[in-house]
């Protein structure tokens, strides 16, 4: 059995060379320099010592095709390779220079050669041998010329037969190789190929079968793999989210791109970058919104510089729900649905805040109690007292304005905080609002039940006023609103 071994990365160093020769003239430093072959030589060995170099060895029932460049095709390896052209020229360039001023004065060196012309090198597995034909005056008269050659060859019984064109100057015509050291280095080729196919599936297999919803972007947050899961999450075929951007699953009040707000817009963090967790809402093309958990991994290249992102999705939009509902259930409460003490206190931290920030001028606080409630409860029974409490605060929060703030601390003990107000008389006409309110009386179970309430008012100053007696203050002003059988009894803080 015949076999032939391709160096798959050399093709792409030479095909490379030749791209980036047609940029240049023939006199250019860069074209005198690679159309030396020592030199050209040179440069690419350069190049294939600075990236890993892929092999293919194809024997007569073989047809491999070489996809070992990136399992995840993320690694375009024309791009490193002219990345290290560009990088190495300049290098070569120099030296060429520094040979033509000294070649006159030293002895003739071996890879000196005086007449350089277009060569077909020809090699064949059976026998395995290395052919030359030529020379030619250029490399067209040679492409002219080859399919002859080959005949010749085929006719000959030759086997696996390739073949390129090559500017140089050929120590001997024909050179017969050791086909016992080919059969052992394919053996070991082979076995190092199935090493890495398996590693390769291997690690496809840990994305594509994972049970997160993983994405591979690059730097302009385009999708270039996905996952099924990645897919079901999104809700579009795993084909029509290829080459779509990141971006349009962003809430669209975020003008942002997904960089942006995971703080990754610039060159230092993203460098810095190896791997972090975030919260983030996405909107699907149902319009529907779903939160996810998302974890950031960078991926680079042999130079350490990132070409693209691994993210990995957790759907968090159920738990997001039940965690929404718990913290509804800390600051709200149960039977009227409004702020409860916790929520109430921190929005009193809040304006004394805010209020001392903008130079606000005065609030107030109200406390209100429910005249005889016991009563109440105890001779209509618990269900109608809860429905009158529920009714109770619907007319509060009619009688105050939108930036007001109502409460409930606990049995029939409310609260009404006003801000932004200008003098105590606002206060007052507060607790006129809530009389007239009550003027009517509450139809319960068909029952009709008339309520009163006793108010105590706290007018405070931003400046001055102290949060942890506010309440307590408040309160006592109440009582002495009820002792004194009043509306309502005020105090100044």
């Amino acid at each position: 059995m015949g076999y032939q071994v391709f160096n798959s990365t050399l093709s792409i160093v030479n095909t490379e060379i030749h791209e980036f020769l047609k940029e240049y003239n023939t006199d250019h430093p860069y074209y005198m320099a690679l159309s030396i072959p020592y030199f050209r030589q040179k440069l690419i060995t350069k190049v294939l010592n600075s990236i890993p170099n892929n092999h293919i060895l194809v024997d007569e029932s073989s047809h491999f095709f070489d996809d070992l460049i990136c399992c995840l095709n993320l690694c375009p390896e024309q791009l490193v390779i002219y990345t290290q052209i560009t990088k190495n020229i300049d290098t070569i360039v120099q030296d060429f220079f520094e040979f033509n001023i000294t070649h006159n004065n030293r002895q003739k060196k071996p890879y000196e050669s005086s007449v350089i012309n277009w060569w077909i090198r020809v090699e064949t597995t059976k026998p395995y041998a290395t052919y030359y034909f030529g020379p030619f005056d250029s490399i067209f008269e040679a492409k002219e010329n080859c399919h002859g050659y080959i005949e010749d060859l085929e006719q000959e019984k030759a086997e696996n037969i390739t073949y390129s064109f090559e500017l140089t100057n050929p120590q001997s015509l024909t050179i017969i190789n050791d086909s016992q050291d080919l059969t052992q280095e394919n053996e070991e080729l082979w076995g190092n190929l199935w090493h890495e196919r398996k590693e390769k599936k291997y690690f496809e297999n840990l994305f594509l079968y994972s049970p997160d919803s993983c994405f591979i972007i690059d730097n302009n947050g385009v999708i270039k793999v996905v996952n099924k899961n990645g897919a079901n999450l999104l809700k579009i075929a795993e084909n029509e989210l290829i080459n779509q951007s990141f971006n349009s699953f962003i809430q669209p009040n975020k003008k942002q791109s997904l960089f942006d707000i995971l703080g990754l817009s610039n060159t230092e963090s993203i460098n810095k970058q190896k791997q972090s967790f975030f919260s983030l809402n996405l909107v699907l093309k149902d319009k529907s919104l779903i939160t996810v958990s998302l974890n950031v991994s960078s991926i680079k290249d042999a130079e350490n510089n990132i070409i693209a992102w691994y993210l990995s999705l957790h759907d968090m939009t159920q738990w997001q729900k039940i965690q929404n509902e718990l913290l509804y259930q800390s600051r709200y409460d149960a039977l009227t649905n409004l702020p409860n003490r916790r929520s109430l206190i921190e929005f009193l931290q809040n304006i004394l805040t805010q209020g001392e920030k903008n130079h606000s001028t005065q609030f107030a606080v109200l406390f209100l109690d429910i005249n005889k409630f016991k009563h109440i409860n105890d001779f209509f029974g618990h269900l109608t007292a809860d429905k009158l409490l529920i009714n109770f605060a619907k007319r509060l929060i009619s009688s105050t304005r939108k930036c007001d703030h109502v409460a409930r601390l606990g049995g029939d003990e409310f609260i009404i905080i006003l801000t932004h107000i200008h003098s105590a008389q606002e206060a007052k006409d507060c607790v006129h609002r809530v009389q007239q309110s009550l003027s009517n009386c509450f139809e319960i179970n068909e029952q009709k039940i008339m309520i009163s309430v006793s108010i105590g008012i706290v007018i405070g100053d931003f400046q001055t006023a102290n949060f942890s007696n506010l309440l307590s203050q408040a309160d006592i002003a109440m009582y002495q609103a009820k002792q004194n059988g009043q509306l309502y009894s005020m105090y100044h803080c």
